[in-house]
């Protein structure tokens, strides 16, 4: 064993450590446990307590793997601690929401990805991929090894171990692993201690707060944003503070408190120039669209969509393909097929296409039609989690019985509207 592998590992690496970076390298390279232990000539049950930080290993049998299946690896810290900057630059990038900076460490995670595998500093790899990975298409295998990430938290200190635990969890709600999302932003929670990014805790609630509307709690939702904000007032995070009022507004919204959640939204909006990313001022414009219809302002919201159609965007057309449920609710039933027909040629998603059908059928009054497509309606929002869009099929019901004096179904519908605004899509929907 080198001299200089001997003084850094026992003086900078913890033993208990060369477990997990020896675990990662293994994934990298495609082995599996029981082809690691053959070539380090001890048992796979002992490599699995070693990789797992139970067993010390030895800084021989770390060496002995760096040269079977890492030649090239280098034992100098100084990249360890390169990546330990680059990593607090990127966790600050993403709590000030400093895009660009964001691009530029991504790009240079990019050029060393090589020297960071072949090195100590292989494990913040792992929390970069993490963080960066739904920038990029990844295939199963990588897939499967980000899926393990957690597994390397301990590796770090408490602020990293959450930023790392939130990355996971994030990637698993863009996958649709609500549930497992949940569970790894509140570990996240529990594991951070806020000395290295205090702010980080106001991040997690804040998407943690998007995970329980969900499926849990509007009012939880609600509770949790509000603490997120109080993180970033401490802080005077400016941006984060704005970024706030969209989940506040739809929370609000949700619940049936329409004008409160309008009053919330305009605050984002009346701060377009504010944002480097217009991302949070598109999903504003697009959350007013649907509050002003829920709140029965069908005029101003017309007027909002015209006067925001630099907005639009076909590929993303977001609540704008609404226009045209507004003018069937000023009984403007030539301009609404109309309008309908504009919209053809944009990227609809499935309830878009539902939710059109519906009006096509309330516009013609064809009751046996209506009721088919109120069924397929409320599936679709039952499968998707769209409480927004569940609300608005049933005022467009409400509408429809008032004007066809159906108060039997009109009571029915009272009754699933109350039940949305308390968190429940009623069982029936589940088909």
């Amino acid at each position: 064993m080198s001299k200089m592998f001997e003084n850094k590992i026992n003086i900078e690496i913890e033993p208990k450590k060369l477990g997990l970076i020896e675990k990662r390298l293994r994934l990298s390279s495609n082995l599996t446990i029981e082809q690691a232990a053959m070539c380090l000539n001890i048992s796979k049950g002992n490599l699995s307590e070693m990789e797992n930080g139970k067993r010390r290993m030895k800084e021989d049998v770390f060496l002995n793997f760096t040269k079977r299946f890492y030649p090239q690896f280098n034992f100098d810290l100084e990249l360890v601690e390169t990546a330990s900057n680059k990593l607090d630059e990127l966790a600050l990038s993403f709590i000030y929401c400093n895009f660009s900076q964001e691009n530029e460490i991504e790009k240079w995670v990019e050029d060393n990805r090589i020297q960071l595998l072949n090195s100590f500093a292989c494990l913040y790899l792992t929390v970069f991929e993490t963080y960066f990975y739904y920038r990029k298409s990844i295939d199963k295998e990588e897939e499967e090894q980000l899926n393990d990430s957690k597994n390397f938290a301990s590796y770090f200190s408490p602020d990293v171990r959450a930023f790392l635990l939130f990355n996971k969890g994030y990637m698993d709600r863009r996958q649709g692993k609500n549930n497992q999302a949940v569970e790894l932003f509140e570990r996240a929670l529990r594991e951070m201690d806020g000395k290295k990014w205090p702010q980080l805790e106001g991040v997690i609630k804040q998407n943690l707060a998007c995970a329980v509307s969900e499926y849990v709690s509007f009012q939880q939702s609600l509770d949790l944003v509000n603490q997120a904000q109080n993180c970033f007032i401490h802080d005077a995070n400016y941006l984060r503070i704005v970024s706030t009022y969209n989940n506040k507004a739809v929370y609000l919204c949700l619940m049936g408190q329409y004008e409160k959640a309008i009053s919330i939204v305009d605050k984002v909006i009346l701060h377009k120039n504010t944002f480097q990313d217009h991302g949070f001022y598109s999903l504003a414009v697009s959350n007013k669209i649907m509050m002003e219809m829920l709140a029965g302002h069908f005029d101003r919201a017309l007027q909002f969509i015209h006067d925001h159609k630099s907005e639009f965007n076909s590929r993303h057309p977001g609540n704008f393909i609404l226009e045209p449920y507004s003018l069937l609710r000023l009984k403007d039933y030539k301009g609404c097929l109309k309008s309908i027909k504009s919209y053809k040629d944009c990227t609809l998603s499935e309830d878009d296409e539902a939710f059109y059908i519906l009006i096509k059928a309330v516009i013609r009054n064809r009751e046996d039609r209506i009721e088919k497509e109120k069924a397929k309606m409320f599936s679709i929002c039952y499968r998707t989690a769209n409480w927004a869009m569940a609300l608005l099929t049933l005022h467009l019901l409400i509408y429809h019985y008032k004007e066809t004096k159906q108060n039997d179904h009109l009571v029915e519908i009272y009754e699933q509207q109350t039940m949305l605004y308390n968190h429940q899509m009623p069982d029936a929907w589940n088909v």
